[in-house]
């Protein structure tokens, strides 16, 4: 037991799954490549269902290591941010960045919510959420959330879904405008395989509210009639295809 004093020393120390690689030296300990960089390095649900034994290992390479642990823990993302104390009531990038007509919703669907760092590969300011970046800050126009973000723990999206392949609509993280409906015409192990596939929900042209999508087919860019930057027009070789950032269009109905 510690006695009251050093108790006090000890912080919450938070680190999200998509910061960890499955790529690094087994001698040096350094990341070889980034979830960002290769797609292989992401800690997916089967990795982290699959683990069977945490260790904490230090090398004194630079100088001496001292490590004082008082507990270690996984928890989904949702719980990390109200053990924390950690809320994002409807903010925003800094004005000269914010893309968007306003705030981000506070309440996004499918565990969104619960991500509260920016885990972009470019800096913005380290207080905005996850879909505060990636749908709002125009320093991050060129890139996306991390591939493969719907199967995480915290989100495993078709597990939120009806199981019916009843149609779910997708609205806007901002201005909750419908943007999205799937599956139709094709059945929800259709557009699940396709998310897969890609590793970014992905839509067809019958499941697109064009009157609220504006689609940029020379630059890709995909973005709402609120300015919210939902991700890139690719198509491929089964026709027209929406890939799109889940943490932009998690909003509920205006």
């Amino acid at each position: 037991m510690l006695p009251p004093a050093a108790a006090h020393d000890f912080v919450n120390v938070v680190i999200p799954f998509s910061n960890f690689s499955d790529l690094w030296s087994s001698a040096s300990g350094d990341i070889q490549k980034t979830c960002a960089e290769d797609t292989s390095a992401c800690v997916t649900a089967k990795v982290l269902k699959g683990i069977q034994r945490f260790e904490v290992w230090a090398e004194g390479v630079d100088g001496s290591v001292a490590i004082d642990l008082m507990a270690i823990s996984a928890e989904p993302a949702a719980q990390s941010a109200k053990h924390l104390g950690a809320q994002h009531l409807g903010t925003s990038p800094p004005a000269e960045f914010d893309t968007c007509s306003g705030a981000v919703q506070d309440k996004l669907k499918y565990g969104i919510s619960g991500r509260t760092t920016p885990t972009v590969p470019v800096a913005v300011d380290a207080d905005e959420t996850l879909a505060e970046a990636v749908c709002c800050d125009s320093r991050t126009a060129l890139y996306a959330e991390p591939q493969f973000l719907f199967e995480a723990p915290d989100i495993a999206l078709f597990d939120k879904l009806p199981s019916d392949g009843t149609p779910t609509t997708f609205y806007d993280s901002v201005c909750g405008l419908p943007l999205f409906k799937s599956p139709v015409d094709r059945t929800l192990d259709d557009f699940k395989a396709d998310t897969t596939e890609h590793g970014w929900p992905s839509f067809r042209s019958a499941e697109v509210f064009t009157d609220n999508v504006v689609t940029n087919e020379t630059t890709g860019f995909v973005t709402s009639t609120c300015g919210t930057h939902l991700g890139s027009y690719l198509p491929d070789d089964e026709g027209p295809r929406w890939c799109i950032d889940l943490s932009c269009v998690a909003g509920s109905p205006a």
